[in-house]
């Protein structure tokens, strides 16, 4: 008897330090959030040995810029592990005219009927962040796939189906449903729509748009980066973009590190092209070489975010989100050490 209340007393005093470890860093994050003074932040922290978690503003939507494409290469990779998709890792791609996107990434440079490997479209989409690599996949799996799929891990939070290309077509009103809208404008009639409406309006905007050439794409957001202000630029951005919770991608980020999600070998690629990221000025910045982490960055107009597990020794991981919304132009680099400072207490309180 006296074992068993020993033993009850022992798993209550680690319940309560481990609840006292917690609070101690979501005060520490929300100090750093406070002094950063640098738009809202949302931040999901999760130590994958003990469960323990920290979150802060947790269920709200951000808009995620190019971290959904992170979500976009795991039902990839679950479509093809499951043979639900004719793709694998060395079939051809066909660059059509109506791919090339603006933005991150080089492969829209490259001559129409271009061929690339999907292998090499998964590593610019989540290393380069190459924005016409990760539209000719999102299209090829489905725009409602990821969406679908995140539901039933229970993700409530998910709106995830623009291409970059249809985002950026909206956004610069090339579309019947926003044609002469001003940015606040087509904010607000988008932010009114349901996600039906919204999905359907995307899709006309790339019907409607097949023929635009890469250069007169380019030209209608200089003129626009001319006539709207910054805080324009913003509002659009941020309104018309794939969202998701901060709650709900570590939830993604941890079932793919415990292998959850995918079997061995599809675990093992999708976390080897994270740890392969190019961007490593947020996330990775103030920790120890010696840190593995695996990672995908997002950057819009008012957004910056970074997503990934930080591999803190042999079978133990730590989830760290961070996004970042209404950041002022010039505010990028206090965004980025926001992210970079949250990511070190969080190593610090668990390594």
């Amino acid at each position: 008897m006296k074992f068993w209340l020993l033993l009850a007393c022992l798993l209550c005093s680690t319940q309560a330090a481990l609840a006292q470890r917690a609070d101690k860093l979501k005060k520490t994050v929300n100090g750093l959030i406070s002094r950063a003074e640098v738009g809202q932040c949302a931040v999901s922290i999760v130590d994958l040995q003990s469960g323990e978690r920290v979150d802060v503003q947790g269920d709200v939507a951000f808009p995620l810029a190019s971290v959904f494409k992170v979500p976009v290469m795991v039902e990839l990779a679950r479509q093809m592990q499951t043979q639900q998709s004719p793709l694998q890792l060395t079939t051809p791609v066909v660059m059509k005219a109506s791919d090339r996107c603006i933005g991150s990434g080089s492969l829209q440079f490259k001559p129409v009927g271009s061929s690339v490997s999907v292998q090499q479209l998964i590593e610019w989409m989540e290393t380069k962040s190459d924005n016409t690599a990760t539209d000719m996949l999102f299209r090829r799996i489905g725009l409602t796939s990821v969406d679908t799929y995140l539901a039933t891990l229970g993700c409530t939070s998910s709106q995830i189906f623009l291409t970059n290309r249809s985002a950026w077509l909206i956004s610069l009103a090339q579309s019947s449903d926003f044609h002469g809208l001003k940015p606040r404008q087509i904010a607000d009639k988008w932010n009114r729509m349901d996600k039906a409406a919204r999905l359907a309006a995307a899709l006309r905007a790339e019907k409607e748009n097949q023929g635009l050439g890469l250069s007169e794409f380019q030209q209608m957001e200089d003129r626009s980066a001319r006539v709207n202000t910054p805080n324009e630029n913003v509002v659009v951005a941020t309104a018309v973009d794939n969202k998701l919770s901060s709650r709900d991608l570590a939830v993604v980020l941890e079932k793919l590190y415990r292998g959850q999600l995918l079997d061995r070998k599809w675990t093992n690629y999708c976390l080897g092209v994270l740890s392969r990221q190019t961007f490593n000025t947020r996330l990775p910045r103030s920790l120890p070489r010696e840190v593995k982490v695996y990672h995908k960055t997002g950057t819009i107009a008012g957004v910056v975010n970074d997503v990934g597990v930080l591999e803190l020794g042999p079978g133990r991981g730590l989830v760290v989100v961070v996004l970042v919304q209404q950041v002022n132009e010039g505010d990028e680099g206090v965004a980025e050490k926001l992210i970079a400072d949250i990511a070190s207490v969080a190593y610090k309180a668990y390594r």
